[in-house]
């Protein structure tokens, strides 16, 4: 499963606070209003062939509207 870039990039507050905590408590907060798939692909996501979104993860390749796997990250 990949991470939501939205919450990850949010999470980053400052020194004085844990991403990990952050990004936990973000995920928690945000279970009954999640991001969109898109703001979770984040700014460099892929469009997806399987439902022509731009919402394939920027790292993982995985869509994360319809969960299709690009074979690689460049985008095939």
């Amino acid at each position: 499963m990949s991470t939501c870039e939205k919450c990850w990039s949010d999470a980053h507050r400052g020194d004085q606070y844990s991403i990990a905590k952050e990004y936990k408590r973000l995920l928690e907060k945000r279970k009954d209003n999640p991001c969109t798939p898109e703001e979770q692909a984040g700014p460099e996501a892929k469009e997806c062939p399987a439902c022509s979104k731009m919402t394939c993860h920027q790292y993982t390749g995985e869509c994360m509207n319809c969960g299709h796997q690009l074979s690689n990250k460049s985008g095939h």
